[in-house]
């Protein structure tokens, strides 16, 4: 019995030591593969905050924005040419017209929705009677944008949450805009600055300017004909130009936001600044710069040695001031987010994200600019080289990032 019992003991052992050493065995393959793998400290705290499905989305982002800039072009010589001549714009803060993936995605989403409402089946009626008419690619889009609140709702109720990232981020870029506007003179109490300020709380539920009982007494009076397509785009026609609440005020806000936050899903920092915080800054300049003294902004112009195109009107000069002061802003809220003394964690997440884009020849700097300078491919190439590409002129970073054998302009040290 007992050397029995010692025995099934010098086999537990034997297996211990067994175990022990195979573990080993792992423990130290372990350790040489990550030495092996070209991880380094920053990448492991990156992956913390960048998921797959946001690397994903900046592979896609690099292969779209390479695939909409001419390669033929010299982005030092012309900016314009470089990034508007070789296809349409990418990106808006309004909120552009999703992938046909995507419609197809939120369209399948609303009819599966199990909230029942009229403003639902005159959307369904408008897209069957479409189908009769037209491709089916065509009907999705048509469907989009005579039905966007709707579309709206669904985006609302399934992505832009207030728990959801980009949502965060929105509402963050929007405080960190108002702070930085209240510190400056001009904008502390201005009318505009306030109106965002209540345009942000409301956006922190978006959702309740979009529910369904709303939006179907937004659509109550609309008649809509599964046979008849081309009555039922007329009668959508004189809707939006008569009844929809959803062209102007709170309402079209909310819906604009709320399609910019769909089309912004997983995306870097890069596209959110050229994309939304230089609208802001827009849009408290164009009201500003237009109530200065014109002889001051006269004096302004030739202090920035502004180009002769931006002299020959005086509505020239104002927007060349408008376009500069807000792109400069607009870098440097961006450069300011960079900052490892502001947030190490920003700056891993910018490197970790400069690896990926860099295996499509580009960085961030490079998605900063590109999508800013397609904010402006329908104004034309004069307006946009002599005004709206002005602040770029001036940037060491912009030179830097496209190789340019210019230096760029140093900033005048003017009072703007």
């Amino acid at each position: 019995m007992f050397s029995l019992d010692k025995n099934i003991h010098q086999c537990r052992h034997g297996r211990g030591r067994s175990a022990l050493l195979t573990y080993s065995i792992l423990l130290c393959a372990l350790v040489a593969l990550m030495f092996c793998l070209p991880v380094g400290g920053d990448d492991l705290r990156a992956y913390k905050y960048v998921s797959r499905a946001r690397e994903r989305q900046l592979e896609k982002l690099a292969i779209r924005i390479n695939e909409s800039v001419n390669p033929n072009r010299y982005p030092c010589e012309s900016f314009y040419d470089y990034v508007c001549s070789y296809s349409k714009p990418l990106f808006t803060i309004l909120g552009h017209l999703p992938e046909l993936d995507d419609l197809m995605k939120l369209f399948t989403e609303l009819q599966q929705d199990p909230e029942k409402f009229s403003a639902k089946d005159k959307m369904l009626d408008f897209f069957v009677s479409c189908t009769s008419k037209k491709w089916l690619e065509d009907c999705y889009r048509e469907t989009f944008e005579y039905f966007k609140p709707l579309f709206g709702y669904i985006i609302t109720k399934n992505y832009v949450g207030s728990n959801s990232e980009e949502h965060r981020n929105f509402v963050q870029l929007l405080d960190t805009f108002l702070l930085k506007a209240a510190q400056t003179h001009n904008f502390m109490h201005h009318p505009i600055r306030h109106r965002l300020q209540t345009l942000r709380e409301k956006f922190r539920l978006p959702q309740i300017y979009l529910r369904p009982h709303e939006l179907s007494e937004e659509y109550e009076s609309l008649m809509m004909y599964p046979e008849s397509y081309k009555h039922n785009v007329r009668n959508l026609e004189l809707h939006r130009r008569r009844n929809s609440s959803y062209e102007l005020g709170v309402e079209r806000t909310m819906l604009d936001w709320s399609l910019y936050l769909y089309q912004s899903r997983n995306m870097p920092m890069s596209y959110y600044y050229p994309t939304l915080n230089v609208h802001l800054w827009m849009t408290l300049y164009n009201t500003t710069e237009r109530d200065r003294e014109p002889k001051r902004v006269h004096e302004l112009a030739e202090c920035l040695k502004l180009p002769p195109y931006a002299h020959v009107l005086d509505e020239a000069r104002v927007l060349a001031l408008v376009y500069l002061k807000a792109f400069q802003n607009a870098w440097v809220d961006y450069s300011t987010w960079l900052k490892p003394e502001r947030a190490s964690v920003n700056s891993d997440i910018y490197d970790h994200e400069n690896r990926i884009l860099s295996r499509f020849k580009l960085d961030n700097k490079k998605v900063f600019f590109i999508l800013y300078g397609q904010n402006f491919c329908e104004f034309g190439k004069e307006l946009a080289e002599n005004i709206f590409y002005l602040g770029m002129k001036q940037n060491r970073d912009f030179a830097e990032s496209f190789d340019c054998v210019f230096q760029p302009e140093p900033r005048m040290p003017c009072y703007v």
